[in-house]
């Protein structure tokens, strides 16, 4: 289960963030499509774990990420506009939802969790540092603090480069988390399609008991 969640969380911290790439050309032209190695660093559930993996992304069309440990994958996630999906190879679980059934879960139903939402987090330019507030559920109210460190030009976007995402409870009853990003290896890419494929063997899992779950686990006692 905590592997489930380190997955989970990476993972969607992911969706919301990007990391490093020191020391790399720009890329010039009309870029409408990336890949890129993405390192991970989580430190939360009294677990400190690092993985590897890729991000791929293709304007208005599609964001994929694959983190792995020892080269092996270990979890997928692909936003399209319409659908979010989650698959963990580990347990053999996935998690797929539209936008809105996610955004009700996680914010009540404000409407702040959306695709265009997600790939403008991406492809704007880095401001140095970010905060929001978000009520999970519409009751629970966490804080969210993005730090961001250099960004690279992509055609006519800038990326951010490194970033440093904390978790918290805005009323203190929830364990802080950390987690870094690290983007490297940026280069255009064209023609790839999402892999949004779920074995039948796999499990599904419900998006509103996974957050009840992650939630109870990290309330301070």
């Amino acid at each position: 289960m905590k592997k489930t969640i380190l997955y989970v969380l990476v993972a969607l911290c992911a969706v919301l963030t990007l990391g490093s790439c020191a020391g790399q050309r720009a890329l010039t032209g009309q870029v409408d499509g990336i890949s890129a190695r993405l390192d991970a660093e989580l430190k939360a559930f009294k677990l400190d774990e690092s993985a590897g993996g890729t991000i791929k992304m293709k304007r208005g069309e599609a964001i994929q990420i694959t983190l792995s440990k020892f080269g092996i994958e270990g979890a997928r996630i692909v936003c399209t506009p319409d659908s979010i999906l989650f698959v963990n190879k580990l347990t053999k679980t996935y998690l797929r939802s539209s936008f809105r059934d996610a955004d009700k879960a996680l914010t009540g139903g404000e409407g702040t969790l959306n695709f265009a939402n997600v790939e403008a987090y991406f492809w704007n330019e880095a401001k140095g540092s970010s905060d929001a507030l978000i009520s999970v559920g519409g009751l629970f109210p966490i804080e969210l603090h993005t730090a961001y460190g250099g960004s690279l030009r992509v055609g006519e976007h800038r990326l951010p480069t490194r970033i440093n995402l904390k978790v918290q409870a805005a009323d203190g009853t929830l364990q802080p988390g950390r987690v870094r990003l690290k983007l490297s290896k940026v280069k255009a890419t064209e023609g790839w399609t999402p892999n949004t494929n779920v074995p039948a063997k796999y499990k599904s899992l419900n998006v509103v008991k996974l957050l009840k779950g992650l939630l109870s686990s990290t309330r301070v006692k």
